[in-house]
């Protein structure tokens, strides 16, 4: 897991200029929007279906905590912020830039695989 946690400072800390100008100084204090995209980013590799779920494990994961950056005694957010937040990051594209920058750097680390391997998708279900 230290790989993934360095991968997403490092590739937030390339970012800074884009998130920062999306978040006001002013106004009400918002969660540091750094935490919310490695939330996201915990989220994909760890396969969490849901933001519901990523926030359930978080109050007694401490390893989520830690790639997150939350101490053992913050608080975790509702999982609400995700939905309040999405619309202003993707319609700035820090979304999509966060996983490019994550997927450059570990391609130049070595770190991605050009092997294949089977998917089992009958665990999956469709909800009508």
């Amino acid at each position: 897991m230290q790989p993934i946690r360095q991968l997403a400072k490092d590739a937030l800390r390339r970012l800074n200029g884009l998130v920062s100008i999306i978040y006001p100084d002013t106004g009400r204090a918002s969660i540091v929007p750094e935490k919310l995209l490695r939330a996201l980013v915990l989220q994909m590799c760890c396969s969490v279906p849901s933001e519901r779920i990523l926030m359930d494990r978080m109050r007694y994961n401490l390893l989520f905590r830690w790639l997150v950056g939350l101490a053992i005694e913050d608080a975790v957010w509702d999982h609400s912020v995700f939905s309040k937040n999405r619309d202003r990051l993707l319609e700035h594209d820090v979304v999509e830039a966060l996983f490019t920058e994550i997927m450059g750097l570990a391609d130049k680390r070595g770190l991605l695989s050009r092997d294949h391997f089977p998917v089992n998708a009958s665990t999956f279900r469709i909800s009508p």
